[in-house]
């Protein structure tokens, strides 16, 4: 019930027939009246279980710098991209073709995947999907520049496929980490986790990984996974959980939102081997194999999600979706290897049990630190398909890689991830966040019958 911007307590609505209140000839109440009839009309909805109406609570606040700052910022990449231009000699048409068609793919899972996924919560769906869709369209553009300076040292740059399919994987890292931070951000502070995030992974990835150490996991498991995960976690454990109590109860889903969030998982998991095989040779033994192992692993992974999920209460989840994308982020970083269907089946069915372990929350409730419960999805499968890659050598006949060389990068990249994230998350905390966490009123306009009220018990719920 609106009335002259306040929305009072309901029964007094009643009182609009004889002026008291909503007649037109009402005289406005005074100030220690509103405050005061605000305070009880809150309170009502808190014990309706109810999220109270932001038109009441005062958390429908405007984008602030958001607009202009965005506007500036596309602004400078045109003037950017001016002295740059495309390559086409590099590579034939047909390489050209094929990545194209890896590069939808990759895109799909980001836009669509991840979208839906981050829409289970009950009031975030508009968030969830315009947001990712922000986050591919500012990040792309800046990954391709960030990486381009770094790689070819010059302004002029010239564009392939190939970078705008490595600028994609830039991208994913942003979109692991703003899982992490989901309902808890605003506009401006997740255009700054992008920016901020894309440098931290191309420094990272370019200058560190592939010249110094010359570390190889095919741009997935722990380049990736492991670097967003940790990065977002880092990020939000500085930053600090949703202040706002009755929000925090919004963490949960309705049957609605809990089909989107399962819809996202599965177009990832449709989508994933074009995220492990996009950065090696079209056509390529190594590329054909990586797509066996990769399919291999989510087979196996997800039986043993389903089984292991229902285990302890005899009930599903729906974390069986998200755990059963353990097996395609462990495979990462050995897909491209000789191993047999029965290696990759084990990879994947040893990181989907790790993963509805994590899911059990063996370290308390972390979904005020870790929204999506993210280190379960990403964080720990990337690490462990990292240790992975570091012992094929004794098992493998003819690995390439250097054992020494795969723990270096394993342990550097989680340690950079945490100490970059967690300067991230204090430069996150001094702007001004979201007046109410979890919901899409705060910034967006949303239909009226978007939901308010969170099912007892439910928060978390999925993630059990």
């Amino acid at each position: 019930f609106r009335f002259n911007g306040i929305v009072p307590f309901p029964a007094a609505c009643k009182k609009g027939a004889d002026g008291a209140m909503g007649g037109s000839n009402a005289k406005a109440p005074a100030k220690s009246n509103a405050a005061e009839m605000q305070k009880v009309s809150n309170d009502h909805y808190i014990e309706q279980g109810q999220h109270p109406p932001l038109s009441l609570t005062r958390g429908r606040v405007k984008t602030g710098a958001f607009g202009p700052v965005a506007m500036v910022i596309q602004v400078l990449f045109i003037v950017a991209f001016w002295p740059t231009d495309y390559d086409f000699v590099s590579s034939s048409v047909f390489d050209e073709t094929v990545m194209y068609s890896f590069l939808g793919s990759i895109l799909t899972l980001l836009l669509a995947g991840m979208g839906f996924l981050y829409a289970y919560l009950r009031s975030y769906g508009l968030s969830a999907v315009g947001m990712a869709l922000f986050q591919v369209a500012l990040g792309l553009q800046w990954a391709l520049l960030v990486q381009g300076w770094m790689r070819q040292s010059t302004i002029e740059l010239a564009f392939t496929f190939k970078d705008f399919s490595q600028a994609t994987m830039a991208v994913f890292t942003s979109v692991i980490s703003f899982g992490v931070l989901a309902g808890k951000l605003s506009p401006l502070q997740t255009l700054v986790l992008v920016m901020g995030e894309i440098v931290c992974y191309a420094g990272n990835k370019v200058w560190l990984l592939d010249h110094v150490l010359a570390f190889k996991d095919n741009s997935s498991s722990v380049t990736v996974c492991a670097f967003g995960a940790y990065f977002g976690l880092a990020a939000s454990l500085v930053y600090g959980p949703a202040k706002d109590q009755v929000a925090s109860a919004m963490v949960s889903g309705t049957y609605v939102s809990e089909l989107f969030g399962f819809l996202g998982a599965l177009i990832m998991w449709i989508n994933w081997p074009s995220v492990i095989i996009s950065e090696l040779e079209t056509g390529s033994a190594a590329q054909r194999m990586a797509i066996m192992n990769t399919i291999f692993a989510l087979l196996s992974s997800t039986v043993i999600a389903f089984a292991a999920t229902t285990m302890p209460t005899q009930r599903l989840y729906t974390s069986v979706a998200l755990a059963s994308l353990a097996g395609g982020v462990a495979i990462g970083a050995t897909a491209n290897l000789q191993l047999r269907p029965g290696w990759a089946a084990l990879i994947g069915a040893v990181a989907a049990g790790l993963s509805c372990y994590c899911f059990k929350a063996p370290f308390g409730n972390t979904i005020p630190f870790d929204t999506f419960n993210i280190n379960a999805i990403f964080g720990v499968p990337g690490l462990f398909g990292g240790f992975v890659s570091v012992i094929a050598p004794m098992f493998v006949p003819g690995c390439p890689l250097d054992w020494t060389k795969q723990l270096g990068g394993v342990l550097w990249t989680f340690v950079f991830a945490v100490i970059s994230g967690a300067v991230t998350g204090f430069v996150l905390g001094r702007l001004q966040p979201p007046a109410v966490a979890y919901t899409d009123e705060c910034y967006w306009e949303p239909a009226d019958d978007i939901p308010r009220k969170a099912n007892p018990g439910s928060v978390g719920a999925a993630f059990e």
